[in-house]
């Protein structure tokens, strides 16, 4: 019996320790007599994966329900400034618990705005990825066994190379048959204006 108890204190310990790392990626925030916590709902967030916002809103110790119908969630990726606004629904069975489904395409830093209303409570919060809050997106290269496969802002780049390659290509031959026109209707312009002079000459 006394090994089972040891056993059991074992596994507490270990869960007490291993709950607060895992929560430390998260930004705990209050608002107007709400509390907010914010993060990934999968961490470490990798660069390709599915993944989503994770927002938990408590009001006291009681979970706060109805936000997707008055909330959003605008995210945006830093280094490009590209942003999209999702919407947020309802984690099956867990109240106040709430995501917006996101793949984020591109590593680095990530921010969340949630606006809307939350009861009567105007809201407009931002949450911005780094140290101390919640996980940049990290690139999964270093990740990847046994073969490292080609991310998908790289075939983007990869394809735009290739379309703007063909584009200057196509660009080129189109120049060089517009000079070849021109240089045709010259020639002939000059054969006219020759075979013009000729019979002119015969004439005198």
């Amino acid at each position: 019996m006394s090994l089972r108890l040891r056993l059991a204190a074992l596994i507490a310990v270990v869960l007490m320790v291993g709950v607060p790392s895992a929560a430390l990626a998260h930004e705990r925030r209050d608002v107007s007599g709400y509390q907010l916590v914010v993060g990934w709902i999968g961490e470490p967030a990798l660069e390709g994966e599915k993944n989503g916002v994770d927002l938990r809103i408590t009001q006291g110790d009681k979970p706060v329900e109805g936000v997707e119908k008055t909330l959003q969630v605008e995210i945006t990726h830093k280094a490009s400034g590209t942003k999209k606004t999702f919407a947020l629904r309802t984690i099956f069975r867990d109240p106040g618990h709430y995501t917006a489904d996101i793949i984020p395409t591109a590593p680095g830093q990530y921010e969340m705005r949630f606006f809307g209303k939350v009861g009567t409570a105007e809201f407009n919060e931002t949450f911005i990825s780094g140290p101390g809050r919640y996980g940049d997106i990290e690139p999964t290269t270093e990740l990847a066994f046994p073969v490292a496969a080609p991310q998908v802002r790289e075939v983007a780049g990869s394809a735009k190379e290739a379309i703007e390659a063909a584009r200057n290509a196509e660009d080129t031959a189109s120049m060089a048959r517009t000079i070849g026109i021109v240089g045709i209707v010259v020639g002939i312009l000059g054969l006219g204006v020759g075979g013009a002079s000729l019979i002119a000459a015969r004439k005198k």
